[in-house]
């Protein structure tokens, strides 16, 4: 049994940026985010210092991105937004590895329960070498939208 990307992906949750750096690009989508209502206004200070601390880049996967977590209190709506880079910069793992990360996803969940189904979805899209690399290289909303009218199959379970 399948889930298709238009089950969970929505166009309006995609942006690309030309910034160079992680913490450039998190204020530049922080803006975005909060002027959506997504995210409270401390969302850029919040994933700068998380990073720090807790390094979202996954590198066992078809393309190097990073997941970064956004905790619950600075959450308003729930979704994966998507950031192309456009640059893409040097960015670490949880195990002290560097990758060059060409897209981050950010978990955005307003209860446990929702952050768990969402982190469910980003596993299993991870895992899924075909459709990361289709979404990751999909670089507008318009072509997000023409691989959601394809039936795109996105995840197994």
């Amino acid at each position: 049994m399948y889930r298709f990307i238009t089950e969970w992906m929505d166009t309006n949750m995609m942006w690309v940026t030309e910034q160079p750096t992680f913490d450039l690009a998190v204020r530049a989508i922080g803006l975005e985010l909060e002027g959506r209502g997504i995210v409270d206004d401390s969302f850029a200070r919040v994933i700068i210092d998380q990073e720090r601390t807790i390094p979202s880049g996954v590198s066992d996967v078809a393309i190097p991105v990073a997941v970064v977590d956004v905790p619950i209190r600075v959450s308003k709506q729930d979704g994966i937004t998507l950031l192309h880079l456009n640059q893409p910069f040097l960015m670490q793992t949880i195990t002290g590895e560097t990758i060059r990360a060409e897209a981050i996803f950010f978990i955005t969940a307003t209860t446990e329960a929702n952050q768990s189904t969402l982190h469910k979805l980003m596993d299993d899209l991870l895992m899924d070498d075909e459709t990361l690399q289709a979404i990751v290289h999909v670089q507008s909303r318009t072509g997000l939208y023409h691989l959601q009218t394809m039936d795109l199959k996105a995840f197994s379970y």
